[in-house]
């Protein structure tokens, strides 16, 4: 940012540093005769160094002989802003003479060197032939270049091949900028510049910014290592080359149209901004030509108060830009409007001038222009005006105004008419330029027809059938058919939508050509298609080789995406042998008729038409007998267990079925079956598998031998295969099963592995395992059934599989009584209780405890199941605070894991107690699982540690709550404690279970009166403490004088102090006096009250 700052200072104030006088430039050529004219035009600023006034060189690349082009001194021209000093005006800028002859910014000069005519041999490759022409280096005061003055500029064109070119000819001019970059402006001013690039051969053109390229090292061109581009400063880019609103809010960046060349941008900052334009001409939608211009565009603050001439738009809407039809005369006024003064109060002076190719000889003629009738202007430019200047246009179009450069009349051509206004305001005088774009239009084209079939007759002739036009303003003029290959094939009238060529005996690319338009010369081109024709080569072995070219690269709208091969058998009937993927073009016919003429068409589809090709015949013989088949596999089919036989479809297509042949005892093979059909590949064995099988099998075709009787023609046996044949041993216990096998015999040593698959339950097989050997152990789950096979595979991928082998894996039979009767809390344990039917296969039981913290059941203790019911004290808990779950699993004679029980939930009592109301509230968790279900649950209540029966209130199962007045027990020490029973109805085993709760004990704190005051004589002749629920052993009552002295003390509650000293019995005075009462509740807490009572007497 320092650095911008500073560069901002250099251009507004100094001016005084100098560097390259480069500023920016373009290389085009032109045609002369076969050469080319190579010219280079760049502008210098006047206020650096001189130019090279004998030549300059062009560098060329890629082309194979030629590495250099020399360009001689044309002209230098002073292209600084002209305008009319007057008093209070700074002087008009001039470029002067010789080097640093500039009297200031804008002074700038056009410089142009040219070649002779050069002949280039060759047409360029790919890359094209590249000019280059570079300069080191460029000026410091470029604002949006990063480190500009280490760097040099490079000027590039780009020569492409045309679909016209010939080697060593010119055949295309390039396009060119008839617009003089306007290289100063005004800070705050709303930048508008035409370059106006044109390409006088009528080729199509795209303009679009470029990247600035530093000068070239010493190495090969080789972008954009050599030159490499030149890095631009931050908040700029190629796309993006002047200042936007993140330098000024009123900033607007640059925008340049990609088809007329219009540049425009507003920036209210001031500097120095390198803009790359890049122009591209298309031919045919070919690439043909690049060339670049390169400017370095100065805002700078300009003084006094002078605007931009105002162009006023020539059509309505306040629009630049018209439609008309090929033929109109195209006329308007052309208006700039400047009401503006001078520095000494003079009006100001306007002039106008104009660029197209399209203007005639002096803008006067309407000849001696790209394309007769000519544009003309009257006046003339240089038109001037005071405050103001005016001009008319004038344009006869024609029809010709639609060719390219190939001739044909498009449908729309832009002709683009740029118009310059400056004023002679001192030293930066104002100019406007406006793009008029005159849209030329062919009236009444005829869109392209479209090629809907092309059908072939038994007799070669081709028929194209197209599309009808709509005629709907009788601008049709004919059809035209062609061939690429012999042009005009035929005329046709309207109405007619078909034509035949008569047997061309090749394919043709063929197209219809509508004739419409503007004069009747406008023609559209249908898709080229081509008719489909066949060959056939008879190699003499048995075979019909087919070629033939599809309708185009790839399937028309509608056609099918395949073709299809028919082959006529016996005369007059068509068969299908093939259908094959749309881009096959070639086909092998084995013969499977002995002997015949046989012909071939090739047919393509559309739902209206079918795209046929010629006949193609020869005299054919079934010379080949079937191959020897192939055996993929010997393979039982694991969902109906019969063994299947497998092998490959014969390659000779005439072949008729295959023989089975199975290998009986003795080792003899013997002829099993015959299957029919060539894609007959597979056979199913329904006999009884009790040991592995051998097989082979034969091909044979439709033709007979010459033996005695004749036989078919068969083809030698396969290679014999073996299946695999899979035993078991079952290990009940164990849960196990040890299987055994046989080889597979057939892949010779390409068999890789034995994969062991085993089914449970009849899901899905699971892959256990592989091996190279043949024997493998499988661990089971018991209870459950099974099915074992083997798979072989080789190192093709195939695969074969054994014989099932399948079985019930059973365990030792569980109990018929498993049944956790009880979990019951007795004092701080748990005691369990597991009925168990004993004597069978079961050997223990197993006790196991719900972890809340895990959610997974731990082991607590195995017992030994020899007697039932079995015992188990859980001493491991807290029935205060905690719940517990339960359940059994038994341990079966193998010594595995057997069926879980039912669950068992102990019974949680919580107690609180309301001492307001003098209750105490029970809540209790239900009991699970009972078998016979719990029937009610019972409230046993204890006072002060005594329990009595019967409960003080039952409730049903869902009732487990209960709230227990005690005010009637006031004597008491006020514990008082509970406990819950469940009581369970007989279950299905006749038992009836008890599960007790924890014993939860609660406490009503003591109620204590004390008087303030007794008077001995009087009517309350004794002091003492009235107190409830509280433990009359833990109670002691105290009287201190006021000097701290006891002087009554009493454990009896029934004791009352009665005014005398309990040592003396001496009666004591009237006073205050003190009193100290400690107690203790049921649950032997402790209370303390202490206060005072006043002696009267």
């Amino acid at each position: 940012m320092l650095r911008y700052l500073f560069l901002i200072f250099l251009l507004a104030f100094t001016f005084q540093v100098r560097a390259s006088h480069v500023i920016g430039g373009e290389i085009t050529w032109a045609c002369a005769g076969n050469g080319t004219v190579f010219q280079l035009t760049f502008y210098r600023d006047c206020n650096g160094a001189n130019i090279n006034p004998v030549s300059e060189n062009l560098n060329v690349w890629y082309h194979p002989t030629i590495s250099s082009i020399t360009l001689n001194f044309v002209s230098r021209t002073d292209i600084s802003p002209t305008c009319s000093p007057v008093t209070g005006s700074p002087g008009q800028l001039s470029c002067g003479t010789g080097a640093n002859g500039g009297n200031g910014l804008g002074a700038i000069e056009k410089i142009i060197y040219r070649s002779a005519p050069t002949i280039l041999p060759g047409i360029p490759g790919a890359n094209g032939w590249v000019f280059t022409y570079d300069n080191f280096s460029r000026s410091n005061l470029i604002t949006n270049l990063l480190n500009p003055s280490s760097t040099g500029i490079t000027l590039s064109a780009t020569m492409f091949a045309s679909p016209f070119s010939v080697a060593g000819t010119c055949t295309d001019n390039s396009p060119q900028f008839l617009q003089d970059p306007y290289f100063i402006s005004c800070a705050g001013e709303n930048y508008e510049f035409n370059l106006h690039p044109v390409d006088s051969d009528l080729d199509s053109l795209t303009v679009q910014f470029g990247t600035p390229m530093n000068s070239l090292t010493a190495g090969p061109y080789n972008p954009p290592v050599n030159p490499a581009p030149i890095a631009f400063e931050v908040g700029f880019t190629a796309q993006s080359p002047t200042p936007d609103a993140s330098f000024n809010p009123t900033n607007i960046p640059a925008a340049l149209n990609t088809s007329s060349g219009n540049l425009t941008f507003t920036s209210a900052t001031i500097g120095s901004y390198v803009v790359k334009v890049v122009t591209k001409s298309f031919r045919q939608g070919h690439l043909i030509a690049q060339v670049e211009r390169e400017m370095q565009l100065f805002v700078v603050n300009c003084s006094g108060n002078n605007n931009r001439p105002v162009i006023q738009a020539p059509f309505a809407g306040n629009l630049f830009e018209t439609t008309v039809d090929a033929g109109t005369l195209v006329t308007f006024p052309i208006q700039a409007v400047d009401v503006e003064l001078l520095q000494d109060g003079s009006p100001q002076t306007n002039y106008l001038t104009a660029s197209s190719l399209q203007f005639g000889q002096n803008f006067s003629s309407t000849t001696n222009c790209l394309n007769a009738p000519c544009a003309t202007l009257a006046p003339t430019p240089i038109v001037s005006g005071i405050q103001g200047v005016n001009t008319n246009f004038s344009w006869q179009t024609a029809c010709n105004h639609l060719a390219d450069a190939t001739g044909n009349l498009r449908d729309l051509v832009a002709y683009h008419f740029v118009v310059k206004v400056s004023d002679n305001y001192c030293q930066i005088p104002k100019i406007s330029y406006k793009t008029i774009t005159v849209n030329v239009r062919n009236a009444d084209v005829i869109p392209a027809t479209q090629i809907n079939c092309i059908s072939t007759a038994a007799n070669g002739d081709v028929t194209v059938t197209w599309n009808p036009i709509v005629n709907t303003n009788n601008s049709f003029v004919a059809y035209e058919l062609y061939s690429v290959q012999n042009g005009l094939e035929g005329t046709f009238p309207i109405g007619t939508t078909s034509g035949v060529i008569t047997n061309p005996n090749n394919d043709l690319d063929l197209f219809v050509r509508v004739i419409s338009g503007c004069g009747g010369l406008t023609a559209r081109n249908s898709d080229t298609l081509k008719n489909v024709h066949v060959n056939l080569f008879n190699p003499a072995n048995g075979t019909a080789q087919l070629s033939w070219n599809t309708p185009a690269p790839s399937p028309l709208p509608g056609m099918l995406p395949t073709c299809t091969v028919l082959r006529e058998y016996p005369t007059g009937t068509w068969s299908i042998i093939a259908t094959l993927p749309y881009s096959q073009t070639n086909y092998i016919d084995t013969i499977d008729i002995c002997n015949a003429f046989l012909n071939y068409q090739v047919v393509y589809t559309t739902p209206n038409c079918l795209f046929n090709s010629n006949l193609a015949g020869d005299n054919l013989d079934d010379m080949m007998t079937p191959d020897q088949p192939i055996i993929s596999a010997a393979s039982v089919d694991t969902t109906s267990g019969q063994l299947v036989l497998t092998w490959n479809q014969n390659y000779q297509p005439d072949t008729y079925g295959y023989v089975i042949y199975l290998e009986d005892a003795n080792g003899f093979l013997q002829e099993l079956d015959t299957v029919w059909g060539i894609t007959t590949t597979s056979y199913n064995y329904t006999g009884t598998i009790s040991g592995p099988l051998t097989f082979t099998v034969a091909a044979f075709d439709s033709c007979f031998t010459v033996a005695v009787p004749p036989t078919y023609q068969t083809s030698a046996k396969a290679n014999i295969h073996t299946s695999i044949y899979l035993t078991s041993d079952l290990n009940v216990c164990n849960s196990n099963v040890t299987l055994n096998w046989t080889n597979y015999e057939g892949w010779g040593s390409s068999v890789i592995n034995y994969t062991v698959f085993v089914q449970k339950n009849g899901g899905a097989w699971a892959n256990v395992g592989s091996t190279s050997a043949t024997t493998f152990d499988v661990t089971l789950d018991p209870l459950a059934n099974y099915c074992i096979s083997i798979r072989a595979t080789n190192q093709a991928g195939i695969s074969a599989f054994s014989n099932l082998a399948c079985f019930f894996l059973n365990t030792p039979a569980p109990p018929a009584i498993h049944y956790l009767s009880v979990a019951t809390v007795q004092d701080n344990t748990v005691i369990l209780r597991h009925l168990i039917e004993v004597g069978t296969n079961t050997s223990a039981v197993q006790f196991e405890r719900y972890n809340e913290l895990t959610g997974l059941f731990d082991i607590l203790v195995t017992l030994p199941a020899t007697s039932s019911p079995i015992t188990y004290t859980d001493k491991d808990v807290d029935v205060q605070q905690h719940s517990y779950t339960y359940r059994a699993r038994i341990i079966d004679s193998c010594g595995g894991l057997g069926s879980v029980s039912n669950y068992a939930k102990t019974v949680l009592l919580k107690v609180t107690s309301d001492q307001t109301l003098k209750s105490n509230h029970l809540e209790w968790s239900s009991y699970i699982d009972f078998a016979g279900d719990v029937m009610f649950y019972e409230i046993i209540r204890g006072v002060d540690g005594v329990y009595t029966y019967p409960p003080i209130a039952t409730r049903n199962p869902d009732e487990r709550y209960y709230d227990d007045d005690v005010s009637m027990f006031e004597t008491s020490a006020g514990k008082f404690c509970y406990y819950i029973i469940a009581r369970e109805s007989e279950n299905e085993f006749h038992v009836a279970e008890n599960s007790f709760s924890n014993q939860a004990c609660t406490a009503i704190e003591p109620v204590v009166y004390i008087p303030n005051a007794f008077t001995p004589a009087g009517a309350n002749p004794l002091f003492y403490p009235v107190v409830s629920y509280y433990d009359v052993a833990e109670y002691q009552f105290s009287i201190l004088d006021r000097w701290g002295q006891l002087i009554f003390q009493s454990s009896n509650p029934n004791d009352a102090w009665n005014g005398t000293h309990q040592g003396s019995n001496e009666n004591l005075p009237s006073g205050t006096y003190s009193y100290v009462l400690t107690i203790k509740n049921g649950l032997n807490q402790e209370y303390y009250f202490r206060g005072s009572v006043t002696l009267l007497r």
